[in-house]
């Protein structure tokens, strides 16, 4: 019987200093800055070595973990300690996609391009045979920072990983354009508008679309583009701009005056030398502006 009494009492005593212990913990968690959290999440080596061999799981878990908490870090700490969470889980799984691709989104939340495109480099590197990553990249860069000369890298990545997919022709036709490569844009377009001129699928038909619409604006900015640099030749050389844009091909600055894509001529002031096309262009936007 005393025994029992005893063990009673001894199983009393621990539950008394567990309970005592958990509240202490409980405390210094609290006190604990919640943007320093991450640094639970250890080495790469140490989880190597601690995961047993176990790596694929170990970067499952801390993944979990990191949805869990990406948002509750202080904005001055939390991306340096999200680009480490996520650089620990794609050592312990170099192929892990959906890292890579959350570990860029949380990033991009504040703006943080240096440690995304970190992020997504590393990605890439890891997986020579994975498109996916690299047009992850460049949407961050093309919609979102406008840097299209780093957005067109890494579409070009993409498109040479995955060929047969003509998004990502469209994409690294877009890029072109935007950075002001209308020649290269062009013919990315026309590419297109062949490959897709009998496609009867949905995305035949836009590809189809967008091709012909972009054929033709961009006809018309190259045009204008020559155009004025001819007649700013002119003026260099001569000392006044041309009366009329055929003295630019008497002149010998031109081969001959382009027409637009309806066969309109251009207009042109000779009294200020700016030159406008007549025909509307198929888009808007920004990109569509004279």
């Amino acid at each position: 019987m005393w025994r029992l009494v005893a063990g009673l009492c001894l199983i009393a005593v621990l539950m008394m200093g567990s309970a005592s212990l958990h509240e202490q913990l409980v405390t210094l968690h609290d006190a604990y800055p919640t943007e320093f959290r991450s640094y639970y999440v250890p080495s790469s080596a140490y989880m190597s070595v601690a995961s047993l061999g176990q790596k694929n799981f170990w970067a499952d878990l801390v993944f979990i973990w990191s949805i869990q908490f990406f948002d509750r870090y202080g904005p001055k700490v939390r991306d340096t300690y999200l680009l480490h969470t996520y650089d620990v889980i794609t050592d312990l799984d170099p192929r892990f996609q959906e890292a890579y691709i959350f570990g860029n989104l949380f990033l991009s939340l504040d703006k943080n391009w240096d440690l995304l495109y970190k992020l997504a480099d590393k990605g890439i590197e890891q997986n020579p045979k994975n498109w996916v990553l690299a047009w992850d990249a460049g949407t961050y860069a093309f919609f979102q920072q406008k840097d299209y000369a780093r957005a067109l890298k890494y579409f070009r990545i993409a498109e040479e990983r995955n060929p047969s997919d003509s998004r990502l022709q469209n994409f690294v036709a877009n890029a072109y354009k935007y950075r002001g490569e209308y020649e290269n844009s062009l013919r990315y377009w026309q590419e297109l508008k062949l490959e897709h001129e009998k496609d009867d699928t949905d995305l035949g038909r836009f590809l189809l679309f967008t091709a012909e619409r972009n054929i033709f604006d961009l006809t018309i900015k190259i045009d204008l583009r020559n155009l004025d640099a001819a007649v700013a030749r002119f003026k260099k050389e001569k000392g006044a701009n041309p009366l009329t844009l055929a003295a630019l091909v008497k002149a010998g600055f031109i081969k001959s005056l382009p027409e637009d894509p309806e066969g309109k001529p251009y207009l042109y002031d000779a009294a200020t030398g700016v030159i406008t096309c007549q025909t509307p262009l198929k888009f808007r936007g920004k990109f569509a502006q004279w």
